[in-house]
């Protein structure tokens, strides 16, 4: 309920509903972010195996159905929400002694910086996994870890679970530079704007033994990265009565109403479940 009523609607935020084994491009855009505060990159509902409503998750006794939900959000009932969330935090965050970390952190922290990411969920009565993969738009670079999805009513704070738990992806300043560089240099050489952001690829199943994990193709990832794109611009324009359409250099003409950001994440989710 919160995380419907809270997080669905923000632009930096993408929201989708999920299935076992099926993946799904995020962007992760690391500007305007503050050390330690948490930020939902994605809100995600997970229905089991697709077109099998037996194994929902409230169904499959997998996690308790969700309540309160209304109107068209009533069909989640038996989902699971999930929520990926990522954190600029510091090396010294791995440091049990807490208070040699405070110190490090108010002389060097500037030097030291990396960005956790996880996903985090209500308790479930199975371990539920994900593999993560980070890459840049050419799949020239990339950054993968398979991992279980955090409880949700655990710390939440880097800090507090670095130490002692391996559930995350770790990416270090240097490592973002690099992703952000490759994307930069394609904006440049394409001569088109983009709003800078790193491509994350989510993928969340119950038995990492039961199917063969299936990525995007190159094809899949830049043709998802467009759709999110322009998703991000148009809800980022202010609201204007009337119709729009863009033309090709980027001019406003008032033709036609432009696609909704229903339409766009349709578009986006039938082109990964091909």
């Amino acid at each position: 309920m919160h995380m419907l009523h809270k997080h669905t609607h923000s632009v930096e935020t993408t929201t989708s509903e999920v299935f076992e084994h099926e993946p799904l491009v995020v962007c992760f855009d690391p500007t305007g972010y503050e050390y330690g505060n948490n930020q939902c990159v994605a809100s995600l509902m997970y229905g089991g195996v697709k077109n099998k409503v037996e194994t929902l998750p409230g169904l499959s006794h997998l996690s308790i159905p969700n309540t309160a939900l209304i109107n068209d959000r009533r069909k989640f009932d038996n989902h699971l929400p999930i929520m990926m969330i990522a954190c600029r935090s510091s090396w010294y965050a791995q440091l049990k002694d807490k208070q040699l970390e405070r110190e490090l952190v108010a002389l060097n922290a500037k030097k030291s910086g990396i960005y956790v990411f996880w996903l985090v969920a209500p308790n479930t009565t199975r371990k539920l996994y994900y593999t993560l993969t980070v890459y840049d738009r050419h799949y020239l670079n990339s950054r993968s870890v398979v991992r279980t999805v955090r409880n949700y009513t655990h710390f939440q704070n880097p800090s507090d679970f670095l130490p002692h738990e391996d559930d995350y992806l770790v990416l270090r300043d240097s490592e973002v530079v690099e992703f952000l560089n490759f994307d930069r240099a394609n904006s440049k050489l394409s001569g088109k704007h983009v709003k800078p952001s790193i491509p994350m690829e989510v993928i969340i199943y119950e038995n990492p033994s039961k199917d063969p994990v299936r990525h995007c193709s190159q094809k899949e990832l830049q043709e998802a990265l467009q759709h999110v794109q322009e998703l991000y611009f148009k809800e980022s324009l202010p609201q204007i009565k009337g119709a729009l359409k863009y033309s090709a250099r980027g001019k406003l003409s008032i033709k036609r109403k432009p696609h909704s950001k229903t339409s766009t994440e349709a578009k986006l989710k039938s082109i990964l479940s091909e």
